[in-house]
């Protein structure tokens, strides 16, 4: 008669197995990165005959011609400014809002705090044709602020739902303590209580950082000005006129790939903090 696996073996098993698992996927989500980049340093011929290989000698001048015949440096200062602008705008509200909800007593606070988050379950496309009517009356047509606006706006849901949970889980007598030092509470929530909620202030920041530097809809139909628009839409253009050169289509991709990946590197240690934290809050 065989006998049973012991709990060290099936702890063994179990990491195994699970490792395995892990392995996978990261391979299926990492793996088309990496083909991308290596691709981008093949020349024309040598991306057909060895597609899935190793470059025989790197090309890094398909980043050059990417990046002038596709004229994306103004295009990637633009996307800088508005996802920066954007940010700028939307994580001051968020927090404010989140600590409002999360903190005071007013009536109707709950309906409030659904009702914002209502605005998580509809899609932007279908508000596109009424924000575009507003922003065209409201003179934010082919203007960067105009589409800050408008991305703060669309990230606020998201933003205030991810920051409540936050503010809930501190006890409030650090807040008490503060006001008995002496601080307003306003004080006390720049000074004690924001210094805490980094993690979930990164994960608004990679979160919604990503989904406006990639957003291509609304600045599509904001922006017509060709020296306004941003990078989503100048690789849509460059697509087209390079859709057989995939080298320097590629490199292109890279290009707009390259702050996304050094983002998420950099402040990985805060979001993962933030998604944890958020699983166990609220």
């Amino acid at each position: 008669m065989k006998k049973s696996l012991t709990m060290k073996q099936r702890r063994i098993l179990s990491a195994v197995f699970w490792g395995i698992i892990l392995t996978v996927m990261f391979l299926i989500c990492v793996y088309p990165i990496i083909w991308m980049f290596l691709g981008s340093l093949k020349t024309s011929g040598e991306f057909y005959t060895n597609i899935w290989g190793l470059p025989d000698t790197a090309q890094f001048v398909n980043y050059l011609n990417a990046w002038n015949e596709g004229q994306l440096g103004q295009k990637f200062i633009n996307s800088l400014i508005v996802t920066g602008g954007s940010l700028l705008i939307l994580i001051p509200v968020n927090c404010c809002a989140a600590y409002a909800i999360a903190r005071l007593r007013f009536r109707h606070r709950t309906a409030i705090y659904f009702l914002l988050l209502l605005g998580i379950m509809i899609p932007s496309g279908v508000l596109g044709i009424p924000t575009f009517t507003v922003a065209m009356k409201l003179g934010l047509l082919n203007s960067h602020f105009g589409l800050m606006l408008i991305y703060a706006a669309q990230s606020i849901s998201m933003g205030i739902f991810i920051m409540r949970s936050f503010f809930i889980s501190l006890p409030k007598e650090l807040e008490e303590a503060a006001m008995i030092d002496g601080c307003s509470r306003f004080g006390g929530f720049v000074r004690v209580i924001l210094p805490l909620t980094k993690p979930g202030i990164m994960t608004q920041v990679i979160f919604n950082g990503l989904t406006i530097w990639n957003e291509y809809f609304m600045a599509n139909i904001i922006l017509t000005k060709p020296e306004l628009k941003t990078l989503p839409l100048a690789l849509a253009n460059f697509t087209g006129k390079h859709s057989t050169d995939y080298p320097t289509l590629f490199a292109a991709l890279a290009i707009a790939t390259i702050p996304v990946v050094v983002t998420f590197i950099l402040a990985q240690k805060s979001f993962i903090q933030g998604i944890s934290a958020g699983s166990v809050k609220g």
